[in-house]
């Protein structure tokens, strides 16, 4: 019996050897959100206490791993002062202590770099002379005008980080491409954006990749010389003692603490004396390393497939509450056409959105709207119906066109048992002027006139935080606490009364961060913050978008910046190419992280469709608007199917979250807002149109039985004009991809990076490939992709 016992004693510390423990609690609520990457700058930085801990006043004090980084809490305990100094680390761990315990933020010194900009007037004088761009968010008065230089060039000094700026100069008013610079793509406007890449030294920077892994520790690989390595379990770094590093090799043990979690995650940096290496991301499965889809549930965030419609255009599936205004000064185009709620909930109940791999649905706007119409289009001479959802005229009931709160209520609870996710379309920026709000308070809105006497709508820039979106809808002062406390009351209630898996955010760039931070606090006081996803719009620089993505506020936004360069990259159009596209890519993941929760869309209800541009029935650069309503756009060229294949293979194979705008996967048409809102339909279709929907759910129901898409490192294999080659990483599974975007068909002749596990390897598509040793070869027909797995 003491054999046995003595033996048991001995298989019991060797399980803790291999798995130390952290002595620190599991279940805190401040542990329950990862916190996210902070980017300092040099100087004084803000840290906002309550992104990142539940109850601030708790906090006893703030420390850092580097010396050259003075932390101070704030006397009032909302902030605390983070100052850089010019010589401080590229990475380093900011400790947030709470009654003994250490909670991490990891922090990054800003790769910023000063740049000077030259255009040459090619003998020509200027009074004015001003760079408008991405690097200044299209606002000229954010940068200083350029200065005549004594060698008769313009020039300004820029402090930006490395990458690709789209941009145009602004001479005397006149506002086009840079002349000067033979890197251009059409803007859609009429004229073309010139491309400014700034480089600096990320080739040096360390590469992660995940190697190995056994019941108690994890192996990783690094590429490039590194200083040290930063691991993390959830909100807590591991002690150094605990983490092994060597020439090429970083080996740490899971915390014993895993094993109580049904999810967890390690987050992996590493940072030399040039900057820092891309972030990795391993989720934990009860303690072990998850390599089994069937582990992943519709509560991991980047697993998510998110498929959107608008209610209205989605499905009549409910003629009783059909109620068009049928009004001569509306055009039908813009009137009610009769999807509701009853229509989602048969397509759930029909398994739609199961075959087709889509998990996550966003809902529309369902408040609401007014029964009379409103705005006016000369171009079109019609009213517009509030079809959209997005003038609200009440803040808690479903519009009655679209069904009831009732209807919602079962359309979410039937989605759950589906395992589907149910993401509503808020709008706290403004309200329609029939809202009780507006007429009870006009006081709680930003004026509708500035004080030189200019009307202060559409001022997207200047006037970002106030302007109203028309003159019939008033903008709500989310700077007056009383009414950010009002709209956050709002939220939460669609949240709890219909048990929601979390929001789309309408214009969120034109609201104040103090909302979005009271939103999240109090989502989080619900304990709901670790399983809701939260998603803004925001068109922006990659600067501006990533200001609302922290802890304390956002999940993901939209990336329009990697959305506008594929779009016309495959559609083939606007004179972009595959490489542009990869540079825009690496920034927004460098920016936005490299498993990032941002939403790859395939297009959405304010543009011109996809189809549209590929098959060359909408003319890049004219105005898409006013084609929608001058004539009928169709699909004279089907080749457009496959250009459309392309976009979503690269949507669904790259680190972010896919999301299909309704009939994308089937390839609806149309010019810009209305034709880009037809009505979905769900039969009658052609052969093209089938074969497009089989391979969209092919990709969908591929990335979801292969964490390696979802979690993967991304490998930047072979990229050229017209043709790219990548993977995905994940210990000893990895997915190639390779894409030709060409009319003809492209062989590609490539030897595979050492990193990638070359053994057992089969196509998705059924093309056939050669592999001999890491020598591969594959040939892709014209506008085709494939994913070798």
């Amino acid at each position: 019996m003491k054999k046995q016992l003595f033996i048991f004693l001995l298989i019991v510390a060797g399980l803790a050897a291999c798995q130390p423990f952290l002595y620190l609690p599991i279940n805190s609520e401040n542990n329950k959100n990862l916190n996210s990457l902070l980017t300092l700058k040099i100087g004084d930085n803000t840290l906002y206490l309550q992104d990142f801990v539940m109850n601030p006043a708790e906090v006893d004090s703030v420390t850092s791993s580097s010396t050259k980084l003075i932390c101070q809490i704030g006397n009032n305990k909302i902030t605390a002062k983070l100052k850089v100094l010019p010589e401080m680390e590229h990475f380093v761990n900011v400790y947030l202590w709470q009654k003994g315990v250490p909670f991490s933020v990891p922090c990054r010194k800003t790769d910023r770099i000063n740049y000077t900009f030259t255009f040459n007037p090619q003998g020509k004088s200027y009074t004015k002379v001003q760079l408008v761009g991405q690097m200044n968010d299209w606002t000229a008065a954010r940068t200083p005008e350029l200065k005549l230089n004594d060698r008769g060039l313009y020039e300004v000094t820029l402090n930006l980080s490395p990458g690709t700026y789209l941009y145009q100069m602004s001479l005397d008013g006149v506002q086009n491409h840079d002349t000067n610079n033979p890197d251009k793509v059409d803007n859609g406007y009429g004229k073309f954006n010139s491309i400014l890449q700034v480089t600096g030294q990320g080739d040096q920077y360390p590469v992660l990749f995940t190697d190995k892994f056994n019941r108690s520790g994890i192996t990783l690989s690094v590429q490039k010389k590194f200083k040290e390595a930063f691991v993390y379990w959830q909100n807590y770094r591991l002690p150094a003692k605990q983490v092994k590093t060597e020439e090429g090799k970083i080996t740490f043990n899971i915390p014993a603490e895993a094993k109580r979690a049904d999810r967890s995650y390690i987050r992996v940096w590493a940072s030399n004396e040039f900057g820092v290496s891309n972030d990795l991301l391993i989720p934990l499965h009860q303690g072990k390393v998850l390599t089994d889809s069937k582990e992943i549930t519709r509560s991991d965030k980047q697993a998510q497939i998110i498929y959107f419609m608008l209610v209205d255009r989605f499905k009549d599936g409910d003629k009783t509450n059909n109620h068009p205004m049928n009004r001569p000064d509306v055009n039908p185009k813009v009137d009610y056409w009769g999807g509701d709620l009853a229509g989602i909930q048969q397509e759930i109940d029909n398994g739609y959105f199961e075959k087709l791999g889509a998990n996550t649905l966003w809902i529309s706007p369902l408040n609401q709207n007014p029964t009379t119409p409103y705005g006016y289009s000369a171009l079109a001479k019609t009213k517009f119906s509030g079809y959209h959802g997005y003038w609200p005229v009440s803040s808690s009931k479903v519009d009655f066109r679209f069904g009831t709160n009732e209807e919602f209520k079962d359309l979410v609870t039937d989605a759950h048992q589906k395992n589907i996710n149910i993401l509503l379309d808020y709008v706290a920026h403004h309200v329609h002027i029939e809202h009780p709000f507006y007429k009870q308070h006009p006081e709680w809105t930003t004026p509708l006139y500035l004080p030189d006497g200019t009307l202060n709508t559409e001022r997207w820039d200047d006037q970002r935080l106030t302007t109203w979106f028309d003159t019939f809808m008033p903008t709500l002062d989310l700077s007056n606490p009383k009414v950010v406390d009002m709209m956050t009351d709002s939220a939460m209630y669609w949240l709890k009364e219909f048990n929601l898996d979390g929001f789309r955010h309408d214009a969120t760039k034109h609201i104040t961060e103090q909302f979005w931070r009271e939103l999240t606090l109090k989502i989080k006081k619900q304990n709901a913050g670790d399983k809701l996803y939260q998603i803004g719009e925001t068109y922006g620089s990659p600067e501006l978008i990533s200001s609302y993505l922290t802890t304390g506020m956002l999940d993901g936004q939209f990336d329009f910046n990697v959305y506008d360069i594929a779009n016309t990259t495959f559609a083939g159009v606007g004179g972009s190419n595959l490489q542009q596209v990869q540079a825009i890519l690496n920034s927004s993941l460098y920016t936005y992280g490299s498993h990032n929760l941002m939403g790859n869309i395939s297009g959405n209800h304010d543009k011109p469709r996809f189809m549209a541009l590929a098959s060359g029935d909408l003319k890049f650069g004219e105005d898409a608007k006013a084609a929608g309503w001058q004539r009928e756009i169709g699909i004279t060229d089907s080749t457009a199917y496959d250009k459309l294949f392309l976009m979503h293979t690269f949507n669904m194979t790259i680190p972010g979250i896919p999301v299909v705008f309704y009939g994308d996967e089937i390839g609806l048409t149309g010019a810009n807002d209305p034709d880009c809102r037809r009505m979905m339909k769900f039969d009658g279709w052609n052969n093209r149109e089938a074969g497009l929907w089989k391979k969209v759910a092919t990709l969908a129901h591929l990335r979801k039985d292969n964490p390696v898409l979802i979690y993967g490192e991304f490998i930047n294999i072979l990229p050229g004009k017209d043709y790219w080659a990548y993977a995905r990483k994940y210990f000893d599974k990895n997915a190639i991809v390779f894409i030709n975007n060409s009319s003809k068909p492209k062989t590609f002749e490539l030897i595979l990076p050492a990193e990638l596990n070359t053994e057992g390897l089969r196509s998705t598509f059924n093309t056939k490939f050669s592999l001999f040793g890491r020598n591969m070869k594959i040939q892709l027909p014209p506008y085709s992709a494939e994913i070798l797995l």
